[in-house]
């Protein structure tokens, strides 16, 4: 009898606790997965201190792949004049130039932008202190990224992509 009774309830223990198959918790702006949170562009940009060190994914249009590593790109949300830098590691491949003009859903770990790491091979160096300097060869979307008011000093480092559209 208690074999009986100690196996139902085992049983509705195990059912109770599967219930979620999902493996997603809805929060206000992302939503969370086995893979990390799910973010809305417009989250980020209201809060882009609290990503920081935390892998996400979130979905944008690729505005320009760097011409010479082919290692960055950059992504936007509803506002064209905000965009979140993305670098591929070492060990990851380059982006496609395909991707130019498409919606895209990128994964990885937000960070710190170190100057140095946004600009190479594209004119923008570490100048003195955390100040980056921009010269005149440089890219017309580093130089954008430079001058807005969030997100500028922010970059992913690259896990993963799907396009989307």
């Amino acid at each position: 009898m208690i074999k009986k009774l100690l196996s139902l309830v085992f049983t509705a223990a195990l059912i109770a606790g599967c219930g979620n198959t999902t493996g997603k918790k809805v929060t206000s702006g992302s939503e969370i997965t086995d893979n990390g949170a799910k973010v809305e562009f417009a989250s980020l940009v209201e809060n882009p201190g609290s990503y920081i060190g935390k892998t996400i994914s979130i979905e944008g249009k690729v505005v320009h792949v760097c011409t010479m590593s082919g290692k960055k790109l950059f992504i936007t949300g509803e506002n064209p004049d905000i965009r979140l830098y993305v670098q591929a590691g070492e060990n990851m491949p380059k982006f496609p130039m395909e991707l130019l003009g498409s919606e895209i859903v990128v994964e990885g770990t937000i960070t710190s932008a170190v100057a140095s790491a946004m600009g190479g091979g594209e004119g923008m160096h570490a100048g003195e202190g955390t100040t980056a300097v921009i010269s005149t060869d440089t890219c017309e979307t580093a130089k954008a990224i430079a001058a807005q008011p969030v997100l500028a000093d922010l970059m992913m480092i690259y896990n993963k992509h799907e396009v989307i559209k």
